[in-house]
């Protein structure tokens, strides 16, 4: 999986992408978690993709890619 294909946006619709360095650092480096992991199918992989937004600003959806040249799946976020 390729983090770098992947996206939340804020309230405004202002896009965000993914800090490749702090997933790799967030997943235990090494290619650990999601970082350019392929996943087949039946095959499950744990991980956190990290953003790096503005302080006080909160995504509300994602935008997630199977590859750079996918049209993607919208994911609403809440709150915790």
């Amino acid at each position: 999986m390729d983090d770098s294909s992947q996206y939340v946006y804020d309230a405004k619709g202002r896009q965000y992408s993914a800090s490749v360095s702090a997933d790799i650092d967030g997943n235990g480096g090494n290619g650990g978690g999601v970082f350019l992991n392929q996943i087949n199918p039946g095959d499950a992989v744990r991980g956190k993709i990290y953003f790096d937004l503005p302080k006080g600003d909160r995504a509300v959806k994602a935008v997630l890619h199977d590859s750079a040249f996918s049209d993607g799946v919208t994911v609403s976020l809440k709150a915790p």
